[in-house]
């Protein structure tokens, strides 16, 4: 039902033809949530968002769904000005919290990444309000893969790279950027996202994709100077009560690997003006899906004991996370087979939405139970 009304099983995508509403926001909106939370264990000095962000966030997601739903786009709109509001906000508030001089370099990250977002959603408000205006069945498409450029390679994937460089050693043992690195990343995601906007709203796919190659190649220096590619050795960085985090993340890893000389290939392929639609779709996923999911379902694993004090209610739920993410990724880049003869194959696609959410369900089902467990604990 969803799908009819322009949401796909897994809010990754970005719009298309029969995409009516395209909706490359939302994601930021249900990435950004756990990341909150890590933000608040790098830097425990910084404390927590105030409710009224969080409150702010929540109602903009909601509005959006429901009004996706409804085929209403004033809701839409409304709520795509809600988001920005928000993300601006947010942007201030890691501004002023991360300020002791040792974190000046993550500050200055996460406040780029998070502008990013504001960004994505004020352009998405200005072209929602032209289609309004016009009027239009629907937005611009070229636009509206701009703003999910924005949204995904400079918001998202700046937050995810951002948070990492602090985060790593929960992961990989030795987990160590060299400064230089640190401080170029931003800036060669936020080229890379410019980039990619720009070749998106002018429908220019060679430098759309040229700037998606720019800022995952960020993507890939921050993972290769980290250590991430390298063999996992045999002892966790940090005492942990599973290695399953740990496999997660090297999913993560792994799919970042892969994607940065896909995304070479897809740039080189659309300069030579060869159709690419296929390997495009199934490199975005891999990114979406295969690094930034696996990063944040891996995190958010790792710090739900921290965050609330109590053990995962459902530790084998990491298990299930893993495999259902291991069989998105391989799923959604099968769908390049479907170019070369292999329909049968297509069919199966459609499967690696759900998949994903049933990861995500599964550090839901977790952070629900730890909080109930918690607050019917007996007091002390």
């Amino acid at each position: 039902a969803l799908q009819r009304r322009g949401m796909h099983l897994l809010p990754l995508d970005p719009p298309g033809p029969r995409k009516d509403h395209g909706r490359p926001v939302p994601l930021a909106g249900i990435l950004l949530l756990p990341v909150l939370a890590a933000s608040t264990v790098l830097c425990p000095a910084a404390g927590r968002p105030s409710l009224a962000l969080a409150g702010l966030l929540a109602a903009a997601l909601v509005l959006r769904v429901a009004g996706t739903w409804s085929r209403s786009p004033d809701a839409v709109l409304v709520a795509s000005l809600l988001h920005a509001a928000a993300f601006a906000l947010f942007a201030l508030w890691v501004w002023r919290s991360l300020d002791p001089p040792e974190l000046a370099p993550l500050r200055r990250h996460l406040t780029l990444a998070t502008g990013w977002l504001a960004l994505a959603c004020l352009v998405e408000v200005a072209l929602r309000w032209r289609a309004l205006g016009l009027p239009l069945p629907v937005p611009d498409l070229g636009g509206m893969r701009a703003v999910h450029a924005m949204g995904i390679f400079g918001g998202v994937a700046g937050w995810v790279v951002g948070v990492l460089l602090r985060a790593g050693p929960m992961f990989i043992a030795g987990w160590s950027v060299p400064s230089g690195i640190a401080r170029a990343a931003p800036w060669l995601l936020a080229l890379g996202a410019a980039t990619a906007a720009v070749g998106e709203a002018s429908r220019e796919s060679a430098v759309a994709r040229l700037g998606e190659f720019v800022a995952l190649g960020g993507v890939g220096a921050i993972m290769l100077a980290g250590g991430a590619l390298g063999r996992a050795r045999r002892v966790l960085p940090m005492t942990a009560r599973s290695p399953e985090e740990a496999r997660i993340f090297r999913l993560a890893a792994v799919s970042a690997g892969v994607a940065v000389p896909g995304g070479a290939l897809a740039a080189l392929l659309a300069w030579a003006g060869v159709p690419i639609h296929l390997l495009t779709d199934a490199l975005r996923h891999l990114v979406t899906v295969g690094f930034l999911a696996s990063v944040v379902v891996a995190m958010a694993f790792r710090l739900i004991p921290v965050l609330e004090g109590a053990a995962l209610p459902w530790p084998a739920l990491r298990h299930v996370a893993f495999w259902a993410l291991l069989a998105s990724v391989l799923g959604r880049s099968a769908e390049v087979l479907v170019g070369v003869g292999g329909r049968g194959i297509a069919p199966l696609v459609p499967l690696s939405g759900l998949l994903a959410w049933i990861a995500l369900a599964c550090v839901a089902a977790n952070l629900a139970g730890a909080i109930a467990r918690l607050r019917g604990a007996p007091p002390a």
